[in-house]
This record gives structure tokens, sequence and C-alpha cells, in this order.
């Protein structure tokens, strides 16, 4: 007889914590102490790209995990016991642990049997055909959670595990697809051997019992069935097999979901959904909550005002107040990694969202505040460049006496010193909008190394690549986003020197702009698309009211005061550090990110790998906004952290859908190039060699299959029902239905 196969599954460190997601402990089960080391912790039945447990990272997977919390009845009998699950599934090598609330009241369900059971099933390296197979395993024993499908589940390890192991030499695969056989159940072509006689009546049975229901027809199939055992089994060993069946079945009949016996084989017509665009994401709104109450009540009162997401105006608010910190302050993650406060924040919206008049309000106190500095500094310019026109006079009048032998050179060395170490009085530029990469250096050095662009066009993208001239000066942005030195010695130009430049960026721009930025190659390889904050709001229009809340006089001066305070401090490259709790959150989500640095955010690894520090930074600038005029005494704590990494996922989800969009989701791409030729050529049903012939693109069956599962998901296609009794040899090409709704050429899709 066959030897057991184990099944393998993998254990995280911990126990009971639902936002692990990392499982790097492989253990084999194929006894009962092995499986008591496995549900100590917390697990799952595949192992995953990198250890990170998500559906995008399935690998691999030999177990199929089922849970079984008999939420179906009060009634103890309708209850499915393990001794059951063990009868039904003799053969099947499968292990069955008893979870946290086993016997134990949960909610408004009183004690009852609850466990889970993970079956061997053979290797499966496809997540849709796994997920596909706990469909089937649901479908043909609804016992089992229907909520529970998906190829990332994980089960909770319990610290004193109950299991109970069952050995077995027949997969879940094959005992599934022996059960939907066509086979006559009254001529089996082989002989039941001893040694196996009770285990494959045991399962004949559940194949009879499931296909024709308890009736006379199904017990007279079953005991023909019996004649095939050699030597014979007795009638009492037969009806004690059968009996245990007719149980197992009268719970099953009670179950929600329950196919009857005229129904099972029935394949029917799919249901088709309407396709989703490939443009269309459900992204989540900015999380308000996150954002301290001064700064969250004007948001609330200007999206209110204008009719608008309050998405537009909280990205633009973190921007302004980046533009307010920038050069002030700077923050450090651990002992040798600080980053600045400035960011480069972009709303992308279709024309007429009023994003002129939201970024206006946002940004109004810093033009007043603008205004009065510089009326105050009036004077002072004005001295300042009588005395800076002096000195020049001093120095040309000295350099034409030295010519005539009547200055020493201590007087030049004097004079030089005092006009070096001069420095004059400028008026205040916090921030500009139509500029060239050459005016912007000039402007960073002229405002101690700080400058910001804002605009509610994208013209500043088209000036980047080129517009004045003929080459894309990326530089100033690349090292004004990440604090790097920029010289700049130029024939025709005075040389410039800027430190420790800071630059941020606020820009509300329309989809277009956005197309532009994504497919300038130079732009996407030197790093400029990484370094912006994406945020896509829903659209408002069309759900706009006339009539609307001004905002309040209290909240908008409370706004004023907070970015006065913040534009007013003196502070200058001033650290803000992390309490423990802080760096504790940080350390975390650092951890989880580079789990899936080569997982789920290997679409996007330029922006993933800056997206640490830049949550670093929002945690700054929500420090700053918490603390304006005293920075520097206080920690970030653990709340302002956890609000940072809240507000860093919603940009990394929108970030996400912009890369998709703009074309650096390949798969997307992929798909839609083949939901062409699906259209083009009216297929209503097509192999995956037939797609592989129509477009070329595809070189390999592996290169093809995540588009096909993309077009699965998003219900463009679908996988043809197979019918009747599996064949023998080579395994047939799975066949695919084309969704009617495609080749009618429905308004919407394909996107």
């Amino acid at each position: 007889m066959a030897q057991t196969i184990p099944i393998t599954v993998y254990t995280a460190d911990c126990t009971g914590n639902a936002s692990n997601c990392l499982y790097p402990n492989k253990i084999e089960i194929a006894d009962e102490a092995s499986a008591k080391l496995a549900f100590a912790k917390d697990l799952v039945c595949a192992r995953y790209r990198n250890n990170y447990r998500s559906i995008d990272n399935f690998e691999l997977s030999n177990a199929l995990p089922g849970d079984c919390d008999n939420e179906h009845s009060d009634d103890p009998q309708d209850w499915v016991t393990a001794e059951d699950v063990a009868d039904l599934f003799t053969d099947v090598p499968h292990v069955i642990h008893y979870s946290r609330h086993h016997m134990k009241q949960k909610g408004n369900k009183g004690p009852r049997p609850r466990f889970h059971v993970v079956l061997l099933i053979q290797p499966e390296q496809d997540a849709e055909r796994y997920t596909t197979l706990k469909q089937r395993l649901q479908a043909a024993f609804p016992f089992f959670d229907a909520n529970a499908m998906d190829a990332a589940r994980f089960l909770f390890g319990t610290g004193d595990p109950q299991v109970l192991y069952h050995p077995g030499t027949v997969t879940l695969n094959d005992f599934l697809d022996e059960m939907d056989g066509e086979q006559s159940f009254a001529d089996l072509e082989y002989s039941i051997p001893e040694g196996s006689r009770n285990s494959t009546m045991s399962r004949i049975g559940a194949r009879i019992i499931k296909r024709y229901g308890d009736t006379a027809e199904a017990k007279n199939l079953f005991f023909q069935a019996a004649q095939q055992c050699s030597p014979p089994l007795e009638d009492r060993e037969l009806e004690s097999i059968w009996a245990g069946k007719q149980r197992l079945y009268s719970k099953i009949c009670n179950q929600p979901g329950y196919i009857p016996p005229d129904a099972y084989n029935s394949t029917g017509p799919i249901v088709w959904d309407t396709p989703i665009p490939f443009d269309e994401y459900a992204l989540p709104t900015f999380p308000v909550d996150a954002l301290p109450e001064v700064i969250r009540r004007y948001v609330l009162a200007v999206a209110e005002s204008t009719q608008t997401s309050v998405d537009m105006a909280a990205v633009e608010v973190l921007g302004v107040v980046s533009l307010c910190s920038q050069g002030k302050y700077f923050i450090r993650g651990n002992a040798d990694w600080t980053e600045p406060l400035n960011t480069y924040t972009v709303v992308i919206l279709p024309p007429a969202e009023r994003k002129s008049s939201v970024l206006s309000m946002m940004i109004h106190p810093v033009e007043v505040y603008e205004k009065l500095e510089n009326e105050r500094r009036s004077p002072e310019i004005v001295q300042s460049q009588m005395e800076l026109s002096k000195l020049e006079k001093e120095k040309r009048s000295l350099v034409e006496r030295a010519s005539k032998g009547k200055a020493t050179e201590e007087d030049i060395k004097s004079k030089a010193k005092e006009i070096a170490e001069y420095e004059p009085v400028k008026p205040l530029r916090l921030f500009v909008d139509d500029v060239t990469s050459e005016k912007l250096t000039s402007v960073l050095a002229e405002n101690n190394g700080c400058a910001a662009v804002v605009s509610a066009e994208g013209g500043i993208f088209d000036i980047i690549s080129g517009l004045y001239s003929r080459n894309v000066n990326i530089d100033v942005f690349l090292k004004g986003h990440s604090g790097d030195t920029i010289r700049v010695d130029r024939i025709g130009r005075a040389s410039e020197s800027i430190i420790h430049p800071a630059l941020t960026m606020v820009l509300a721009v329309q989809p277009e702009v956005l197309n532009g930025l994504m497919s300038n190659n130079t732009f996407r390889g030197r790093g400029l698309t990484a370094r912006f904050l994406y945020s896509m709001p829903k659209s408002t229009v069309g759900n706009r009211s006339f009539s609307t809340k001004p905002i309040p006089e209290g909240v908008r001066v409370r706004y004023r005061d907070l970015i006065e305070a913040i534009l007013s401090s003196d502070n200058e490259q001033q650290p803000i550090s992390l309490d423990d709790g802080a760096e504790e959150v940080l350390e975390t989500l650092f951890n989880e990110v580079e789990g899936r640095l080569k997982g789920d955010l290997a679409e996007i690894p330029d922006w993933a790998g800056k997206f640490v520090g830049s949550v670093l930074r929002i945690s700054g600038i929500l420090h700053v906004m918490k603390y304006p005029k005293d920075s520097m005494f206080d920690f970030v704590d653990k709340v302002t952290m956890e609000s940072a990494v809240t507000i860093g996922r919603y940009f990394l989800e929108h970030a996400k859908a912009a890369y998709s969009l703009m074309g650096a989701d390949v798969v997307n791409k992929n798909a839609q190039y083949l939901l062409s030729a699906i259209k083009r050529e009216r297929l209503t049903e097509f192999s995956r060699r037939d797609a592989m012939r129509r477009c070329r693109r595809f070189k390999t069956a592996e290169s093809l299959q995540p588009v096909l599962n993309r077009l699965c998901e998003y219900g463009y296609i679908a996988l043809k029902p197979t019918e009747g009794i599996q064949t023998l040899g080579r395994k047939p090409s799975e066949v695919y239905l084309t969704n009617p709704a495609v080749l009618e050429d429905t308004p919407g899709v394909g996107g």
C-alpha cells in the first residue's frame, strides 16, 4: 500500500494575531505530534513568496483547509462532528484541529463542535485553481464555511492544540473526481481486495448517497458494488457502513446551500455579472479622522463649501503644512536614518472638479503671510539694497586704488570679507507656479534652500520635460525631494550651491497630465514618479448641491493661525524623534513592506521602496500640525505614527491604481490586448492555445495565465465547467467562455 504523503503547512511566530502576514516556518504533518506542533501557532496551508501571505504571492500548496462551525442549526442531531468527517473522507489524509471556540459560546451561538479540517491535495501552483477546488469541496459538502474560500486563508492556532490525524493514500482531488465520475456502481471494473474493503466501500457509499440520496435504489447500488469485494464483506459490516452514510447524509441535507441529488451534477448556465472596467477602482476615501482637529475641521468645511471630495483638501493640506515646515525640521527614523518634511503631492481629477478653488482655499493663509511679511520687510529690503550698492561702490573704488598702489593688501582682504559676509534682506517667496528647472534652482538658492511649486495645472511637467529647452532637467526635483546637495557651475551662469535643498510640490492635475508623467521613461527611470503621493478622489460631479454651508469663521481663523504659527517659527534643521511606541509601529510597517516588495508591491517597486520613508515624513507633518510652536519638545507618539500609517496606506492604494491606469500594470495592459482580440474575432469560447495563437506577445503559457486570471477576475471570461468522467493521460486544455456582454459591445466594457 502506498505511503501517506505529509500535509505541508507554514506557521507564524505568533498565535491569535489576525494582522500578521508572515509565515516562515515549514512543517510537514505526518502524525499527531507534528499536527500539534503546527497548530500551536497560526498557520497557512500554502507557501507564499517571501513568506508573505497574500493571494498574489501564492506559490504552492498540497493542503486545503476548511472550517466547520455548525452554525446552521442549534439541534445537536444536525451537527457535523470530527468523526463524521473522518468517516466521509476515508483514505484522504487529513488533520482535524479543534478551534479556539470549540464547545464555547461564540456571539449569539451556543457551544457546539467547531474545528478546522486540512486535507491533502495534489500539489497546486495556481491560486485561482486552488480557490476553485475549495469551492468545489464546499459545493459538495456545504457544512464547510462558504466564507473561507480565498487562496490566502489563515487558521488561528491554539495554546494547547487538540488534534486528530488521519492517514490515507487518496488525495482530495481524486476523491472528488471519483465522486463526480459517471462509472456504474453496479459494474465496477476492479476487485476490492482485503485490507481496503472497508475504506473503499465507505468512499463508494459516500459517492452513491450523494448522487442518489437516501433511497432504496441507492442502497441497492451500494450492495451491488460490494460484490466486488474479495473476499466478500459480511452484510452486517455493509449495513454499518451504509448506516454511517445515512447519518451523515441527513446532516448534510440540513445545511444551507445543499444541492439535492437531481441537481448535483447539473452544470447549468453561467450567471454573468457586468464586467468591471479596467479603469475602475474601489479606492479608499482619505482617512480624515487621522488628521489633528484644527486641520480636520477645516478640511471638512472646505469639502462641504465647495461640494468636492474630502480627499482633495486633505491631501493638499499635507502639502501646505509640508511647505510651511520644510527646512525648519527633519525627522529621525533611527540613529542613522532621517527624512526632511517636504513632500510631493498630486491630486488627479478631470476638468470641472473645482481643483483651483480648493487649492486656493488651502494655500490662502500662506499667501497672506507672505504678503504681510514682505510689507514688514519692505524698509529693510530697501535699506539692504542701498547698503549692497554702497559696498559695490567701495569695492570698485578699492580696486582702482589698489591698481595705483594706494591700497594695501590688508584693505582688500578686509573689504572682501565684509562683502562676502553681507547677507542682503530679500523678499519672502514661499512658492512659485510657472517656473523652469533653472529658475527653480535660483529660487531655492535665494530662499535658504527652500521652495515650493503650487499649481492647479500640470504645466510644470511640460516644463520639466523640456518645453523651454532641449534637455530634460529634473535634477532639482530629485535632489529637492531627498535633500541632496545641489551644485550648479555652468558657463554664462553664476555658480550656485544649496547644501540641504527642500522642495515641496502641491499639484492638482487632470488625468492626461498624469499619463504624461507616468509614460515619460526619464521620469520613471530616474525616480521622479516614485516621489509623488498620488490621490485619485471620487468625482462629485452630478451630485453637488447649490446651497452649501459656508466655512465657519472660527474654523477658518484657527486654520490660518496654525499655518502662521508654523511659518513664523525660526527653527532651522531641528530634529524630531520618535518615542518607543512610534518606533515600534514604524518597524512593524517596515517589516511588512519589506516582505511585500517582491510580492504584491513588485509592480511598483520604485514607489513602494520609498513608502516607509513617506510615512515617516507624514508622521512629522502630523506632529507639527499638533505642536506648531514647540514641535521640538515632544517626540512623535504612537498614536501619531499610527495615524501616519493609516494615511500612508491610503496613498499606497491610490499609487497602485495610478501606476496601473497609466500603463505600469503590465497584466492589465496585456489583458486589454487579449480582450481586443476576443472582441475582434468574436470568440464565444477559446482555449489557452487559441489565445496564444491569436496573441503572439504571449510566448509561454506561464506568461498568459496571469492575463486569463485577470480577465476572469474582472468578469470578462470564465472557465467552462467540465462535465463527465475525468479522462486518463494528458489533462485536456482548459476552455474559457466569453461574457456575452463583451461581444455585444456594451458601452464601457473593456474600459
